[in-house]
C-alpha cells in the first residue's frame, strides 16, 4: 500500500494551517498566546492579587484574602516598560510562529521528511497549535472558548500522526499504521463532536453563518427554522463524529469532508474575503477526512487485488 502520497497531503495540511496563524496574527493582533501573556504581565506589573486581596479584606473583611495593612501596593514598573515587555512578548511570539511556519513549509521536501530527527518539529509545532487553544480558553472573551482543544483536533492531532509516521521504523510499518489512521479518525471525531453540541447549543457563530447562507439566495431565515436547522446539523455532527469510531466507512468521511469544506469556504464566501484566512484555519476539517477516505479506499482496492491475486493462484 503507497503511504506516500497520503502522508505528504497530511504535511501540507499542517503547512496550511500554520499560513493561516502566521497571516491571521502576524499581521493583526497577534496569537492567543501573546494576548495570555501580555495580560498576565499586565497583571503582575499592578499587582492586581494583592490588590483584589487588600480591596477585599478591606471592604468586606474577607478571610480568605488575609493581606498585611501596609502591604505595598506600588507598581512594579512603569506603564511604559509594561508596554516594552508587551511588544517583547508579542516579538518573540511572533518570530516563534514565522520559524514554525517555515519549518512546516521545508518539510514538504522529501529529503527532509526521510531524517527521522527531523519528526521531532511536528511535535513542536502540534505542542504550539495545543498552547494556542489552551490560552483561548483561558483567555476567554468568545462563545465556547473552553471548548477551544477539542474543536480544534484536526490542527494538532495531525501533528502528532505526521512525527509518529516519520518516526517510526520500516519494521513496524503496519503497527504504526494503524495508530496513526486511529489518530486521525479519533481528530476528526472529536471536531465534528464538539462542532455539532456548539451547534446544539446555538453557537452564535453558527447562527450568523446559517443566517448568512440564506440571505446569499435571498431567504430570510427566522430564529425558529435558524434553530431547528441548528439542531439537525448538530445531531448530524455529534452522529457522524460517533459512526466513524465504530464503522470507519469511507462513504463517512467523503461526506465529512465535503461538509468540512463547505462550512469553512461558507466563511468567505458570506462574509468577505478578509475571512479567506479563517477558511485556510480550518481547512484540516476538509483535508483530514478526505485523507482517510483515500486511505480507506486505498487498502479496499489493495485488499481485493491481493484476494484476486490468490484466487488466482489456488
Amino acid at each position: 500500500m503507497k503511504m506516500g502520497p497520503l502522508r505528504y497531503g497530511l504535511a501540507v495540511v499542517t503547512a496550511l494551517v500554520f499560513t493561516a496563524i502566521f497571516t491571521m496574527n502576524f499581521f493583526h493582533e497577534g496569537t492567543s498566546i501573546s494576548k495570555y501573556f501580555t495580560k498576565q504581565s499586565e497583571l503582575d506589573r499592578v499587582k492586581e492579587a494583592e490588590v483584589v486581596a487588600y480591596t477585599d479584606m478591606m471592604l468586606y473583611g474577607d478571610e480568605r484574602s488575609t493581606v498585611s495593612e501596609d502591604v505595598d501596593l506600588t507598581e512594579e514598573f512603569s506603564s511604559e516598560e509594561g508596554f516594552e515587555k508587551a511588544q517583547r512578548i508579542r516579538s518573540y511570539d511572533r518570530w516563534l510562529l514565522v520559524g514554525l511556519t517555515t519549518v512546516a513549509w521545508l518539510m514538504l521536501i522529501p529529503a527532509l521528511q526521510s531524517m527521522r530527527a527531523l519528526s521531532f518539529v511536528y511535535v513542536a509545532m502540534g505542542a504550539y497549535i495545543i498552547l494556542l487553544s489552551l490560552c483561548k480558553m483561558l483567555n476567554g472573551g468568545a462563545a465556547f472558548s473552553d471548548w477551544a482543544i477539542t474543536a480544534h483536533a484536526t490542527r494538532w492531532l495531525p501533528c502528532f500522526a505526521l512525527w509518529l509516521w516519520l518516526f517510526m521504523k520500516p519494521c513496524a510499518k503496519e503497527k504504526s499504521y494503524r495508530v496513526v489512521k486511529w489518530m486521525l479518525v479519533i481528530a476528526v471525531s472529536l471536531t465534528f463532536a464538539t462542532h455539532g453540541i456548539e451547534a446544539l447549543l446555538f453557537h452564535p457563530g453558527f447562527r450568523d453563518l446559517l443566517i448568512g447562507s440564506f440571505e446569499i439566495i435571498s431567504i430570510q431565515l427566522s430564529d425558529s427554522l435558524c434553530h431547528l436547522l441548528l439542531r439537525l446539523i448538530g445531531v448530524m455532527d455529534v452522529t457522524l463524529a460517533v459512526l466513524v469510531l465504530f464503522t470507519q466507512r469511507k462513504s463517512l468521511f467523503l461526506w465529512m469532508a465535503i461538509w468540512g469544506g463547505m462550512t469553512a469556504l461558507a466563511r468567505p464566501v458570506i462574509f468577505g474575503e478578509i475571512l479567506w484566512e479563517d477558511a485556510l484555519l480550518r481547512c484540516g476539517n476538509c483535508l483530514v477526512p478526505l485523507i482517510l477516505f483515500l486511505w480507506i479506499w486505498q487498502q479496499t482496492k489493495t485488499n481485493k487485488k491481493n484476494t484476486i491475486e490468490h484466487e488466482d493462484t489456488e
